[in-house]
């Protein structure tokens, strides 16, 4: 019996996944210990494995992504036929899918009218069944961009459920669906200009821009644009989710920057000492003194639930670790019940995992704040962009011994500039900038929180 190949859930905030590629070829033999095929989301990379034992056939192709619970393949039996797709699943390759249906959904990727539209009638109103109506208010389907198969004009349930399906099918980024929404836009319509025809915000927008306008001075030539050095790199894959959830993050949050150099001094004495009895770093003693800021600043350890701004009791710290492919976000649980000892062996743990790529879902989920560290780089500071839902990240500048007046005199000091990205809907300056002021008095003053 045919086996299904699902895109899974891999978190609660999951929506889509994409195949990064299929581990195993089209006819291959797999075994329930094969990894089947590479997903990527906006936080993981995922080797899911095969079902059960037998013949893999594929589904989808590679680098397509498509919403959680969709099947991508299948494991069959040795001579076992390869089932039609069911209702809701994505386009399959040419050669499995029946030519009709692939000659309406590539009309429809084209912009073109596969069917006639519900026709309205004077004041908008669309001549539908009862149960077309009801269904298309409870999915939320404006019944004018239906397309209608019958000769008389009227939708029917049939009609609304196909559409929701075709919808299901579209190759969409998170942001362009809603923008789309924002502007009424029939999705299934639009053709996208993004990796396999996915279709991305910058699409949307200049179907509801205004056409420019001509220029009235002359415009100088351009300078010639330099050749491209090396291979090309498609933008797929981690790369590609990252991209997408940080233009997300900046078009819904009012994201404030604000930067305070400190004297770290008592700092770095402290760990001179501290590292002779156990593996220890600048970032561990930070985590820590976020904790115990955050404790007395608990508006930055907060989500936005609907309309009510809710503190967290719980503190998770997620920290950035690079990686060839981007960045990834390991989360260390109840960071602030933790010894600065215990938080670095957590550290240390959590960023082995991420560079063998065998972190849980669990490890990278859940954070309340993050901290992303440059200083390694020679950065001062910069301007870290929010990891959503939480509502402000500490970005972390190197140390430097710099020449600066202490207590009356001119002294040699290690200084650092922290800046704190923050959402200015739920935070003003005022409370962001007193946790700055405790964080850079208990990093100036290290010595109580070990």
């Amino acid at each position: 019996m045919a086996k299904q190949v699902i895109m899974p859930k891999l978190g609660m905030a999951m929506k889509e996944g994409q195949i990064a590629k299929w581990a195993k070829a089209d006819g291959d033999s797999v075994t329930p210990d094969d990894t089947v095929a590479i997903i990527v989301t906006k936080k993981i990379t995922y080797e899911l494995k095969a079902p059960g034992e037998g013949i893999l056939r594929h589904v989808l192709r590679a680098q397509e992504t498509c919403l959680i619970g969709t099947l991508i393949g299948y494991v069959l039996a040795p001579g076992e036929a390869m089932p039609e797709v069911e209702k809701g699943a994505p386009i399959a390759p040419s050669a499995e899918i029946p030519v009709a249906t692939k000659a309406k959904v590539a009309a429809a990727d084209k912009g073109a009218a596969v069917t006639q539209a519900a026709p309205a009638q004077p004041g908008g109103f669309v001549v539908a069944s009862p149960s077309a109506r009801r269904l298309a208010r409870e999915a939320g389907i404006d019944l004018a961009l239906v397309p209608v198969d019958s000769a008389e004009g009227r939708v029917s349930e049939a009609d609304v459920q196909r559409y929701i399906e075709t919808l299901q099918n579209v190759l969409i980024t998170p942001a362009a669906r809603k923008l789309a929404g924002e502007h009424g836009l029939d999705i299934t319509r639009i053709q996208g200009s993004g990796p396999g025809g996915r279709i991305v915000e910058d699409d949307i927008v200049r179907l509801v821009s205004p056409p420019p306008t001509a220029p009235t001075v002359p415009t100088p030539a351009p300078a010639p644009i330099a050749g491209p050095i090396g291979a090309a790199v498609p933008f797929t894959g981690l790369r590609q989710m990252i991209a997408e959830n940080m233009v997300a993050s900046l078009h819904s949050m009012a994201q404030v920057t604000v930067t305070s150099e400190i004297d770290v001094t008592e700092l770095v004495d402290l760990r001179e000492r501290l590292k002779k009895e156990f593996d220890l770093t600048y970032t561990d003693l930070i985590v820590k003194a976020v904790t115990v800021a955050l404790r007395k600043h608990p508006r930055l350890n907060a989500t936005l639930d609907g309309e009510i701004i809710q503190p967290l009791e719980e503190i998770h710290i997620g920290v950035g670790v690079a990686l060839e492919e981007g960045l990834i976000v390991p989360v260390i649980r109840n960071a602030d019940k933790l010894s600065v000892q215990e938080i670095g062996a957590a550290l240390r743990s959590l960023a082995a995992k991420a560079r063998s790529n065998s972190l849980e879902i669990d490890e990278i989920s859940g954070g309340t704040f993050t901290i992303t560290n440059l200083g390694a780089f020679g950065i001062d500071a910069f301007t870290p962009i929010i990891n959503p839902p939480e509502v402000a990240i500490l970005g972390v500048g190197r140390i430097v011994e710099k020449v600066v007046v202490y207590r009356g005199d001119v002294a040699r000091r290690w200084m650092m500039v922290l800046s704190l990205t923050f959402d200015h809907r739920l935070v003003d300056g005022a409370p962001a900038a007193a946790f700055m002021q405790t964080l850079g008095d208990v990093l100036s003053h290290p010595y109580l929180i070990r």
